[in-house]
């Protein structure tokens, strides 16, 4: 008796949401491929490193009111990659207990992509239909990498809507938008003037401003902080030089401090286009797969979080929703 060949599956994003319907998908025993164009695992919930410091400097920590997030997390609570953060905190919305990764925020995704076939960087800049109902992935050089069963756009919805083409209209006219956000990273010789470890400010400019160095499994010394600018003051100023956007949102930081900051020792800024997802979900879709197409849509923007410190908790929802969905269709082929 012949058996079934494995379902192929090729996720295009290697953040939350896509790592957590790959792994899951793996699990179940489809032939997982993933792919990211950046160079390292996890999307927004990063870690940079540079010489001798490091920022987690795009999702701050991650926190759950879901209870099958919370059963996730305690997973990565056992094996000590996120571990609770206790700190001071000013602004924090009630109920919200915030965890990282250790010994940086990035370690969480590298722990749900162990064991799953991974390239990086690779940017998938065309999916096309293939013979025997197949999806062909191509990269920037028009080269084939690879011809699947199905594929999961996880990546932001301008991009993932280029790359579906005329395949999923509709399903991009939702009440959403995804917000940029500009991130200082910032290292400085003596300890800043607050006892505040993570701080929710008011939007002008600064959202945020974080005590990075204070985290569980962080080097105390030298002193690093990661400020938020707001989305409102992003998109005012998206194209502002680097260094610029470093020392005005640097003087904003000292402004409400009250205090002159200490010397720097390194300083550095990120602009993050897709940064946060802003609106509702469409009728409590929080994923789409089309099993006739085979062809799916998963991400925070499609799960947009009530808070900005959810939205790990929303882009992990929508890739375990994606992955129900894709668990039927290889059930059912």
């Amino acid at each position: 008796m012949l058996r079934k060949s494995k379902p192929t599956l090729a996720v295009v994003g290697a953040g939350m949401a896509g790592l957590t319907a790959a792994r899951l998908c793996h699990k179940a025993g489809m032939a997982v491929t993933v792919y990211d164009k950046g160079r390292g695992l996890g999307g927004r919930c990063a870690t940079r490193r540079r010489d001798d410091f490091a920022f987690d400097h795009g999702a701050q920590f991650v926190c759950a009111t879901d209870g099958d997030f919370r059963g996730a997390l305690r997973g990565w609570m056992v094996s000590t990659t996120a571990q609770r953060w206790r700190g001071q905190f000013e602004g924090l919305p009630k109920g919200l207990t915030p965890f990282v990764g250790a010994p940086g925020m990035n370690a969480i995704p590298k722990l749900i992509a162990d064991g799953l076939n991974v390239y990086l960087p690779v940017e998938i800049t065309a999916i096309r239909p293939a013979p025997k109902g197949l999806w062909a992935l191509m990269d920037a050089e028009d080269r084939l990498l690879g011809a699947y069963d199905a594929v999961l756009l996880t990546c932001p919805p301008e991009q993932a809507k280029r790359l579906s083409g005329n395949a999923l209209d509709g399903q991009f006219d939702r009440p959403v938008r995804m917000r940029a956000v500009w991130s200082v990273m910032a290292a400085f010789q003596r300890p800043v003037p607050t006892d505040l470890d993570g701080i929710v400010m008011d939007g002008q400019p600064l959202s945020w401003a974080a005590r990075n160095s204070a985290k569980p499994e962080r080097a105390s010394s030298p002193e690093s902080w990661v400020l938020h600018a707001s989305p409102d003051i992003t998109e005012q100023f998206l194209n502002h030089p680097r260094d610029e956007v470093v020392g005005d949102l640097l003087a904003a930081f000292e402004h409400w401090l009250d205090d002159p900051l200490p010397p720097q020792m390194y300083a550095t800024a990120h602009r993050w286009l897709y940064a946060q997802a802003e609106g509702e979900s469409r009728d409590g879709e929080i994923s789409f797969f089309d099993p006739a197409l085979g062809l799916g849509l998963a991400g925070d923007w499609l799960n947009p979080p009530s808070s900005p410190f959810l939205g790990l908790q929303s882009a992990w929802q929508s890739g375990k929703d994606a992955a129900t969905r894709l668990k039927a269709w290889a059930k059912d082929r």
